[in-house]
């Protein structure tokens, strides 16, 4: 009887994720002929908008696979307290930081006294003010109380997705130009 239940139970799950690995299945092989490389410098200067995150829920684990952009970066849509930010993953930063735009649009309202830290950036040295970002989400990934520095805007352009972040999650990797991250 348990060997009957265990074998209906693989059935099921089998035939749940079933349609979703056949869709993959005839993405990956369409054998559709190859598209004509666009101009190269007239692509250039086209802004290029982060990548929207592929999210996996079969296996019960939250999951989310971000393509690397033509730049060899990974950037995607974040939500950082509930507010959609551009975000780009950075293993080289331990922390994530946003700018002082930024972090007025998320809601975090800070005075000059705050920025009372030094870090150092690729562009130097600079003032910085901690914070604790209530949530940092990304797809179907959640993450509270994740660690961040605010910059003054004229050190920093962009919102940067930092180790606070990723070493919360259970796992990160890249595979086949994929980052791929759990939780």
């Amino acid at each position: 009887m348990l060997k009957k239940a265990f074998l209906l139970c693989c059935i099921a799950l089998a035939a749940a994720g079933a349609p979703q690995y056949l869709s993959q299945l005839g993405s990956a092989g369409s054998g559709s002929a190859p598209k004509k490389a666009a101009d190269p410098i007239a692509t250039a200067a086209l802004p290029v908008p982060p990548a929207q995150p592929k999210a996996s829920y079969l296996t019960g684990i939250r999951a989310v696979q971000i393509p690397m952009g033509k730049s060899g970066h990974f950037s995607a849509q974040f939500r950082v307290n509930g507010r959609t930010v551009d975000g780009l993953i950075d293993t080289g930063a331990t922390f994530v930081a946003i700018n002082q735009s930024m972090a007025r649009t998320v809601g975090l309202k800070l005075r000059a006294s705050d920025f009372n830290r030094t870090v150092r950036t690729a562009n130097g040295s600079t003032r910085a003010a901690y914070v604790e970002l209530d949530r940092v989400e990304i797809g179907s990934i959640s993450v509270s109380d994740v660690g961040a520095f605010v910059l003054e805007d004229a050190a920093l352009s962009g919102t940067l997705i930092g180790m606070s972040f990723l070493s919360k999650l259970s796992s990160y990797k890249v595979r086949e130009q994929v980052l791929e991250l759990a939780n």
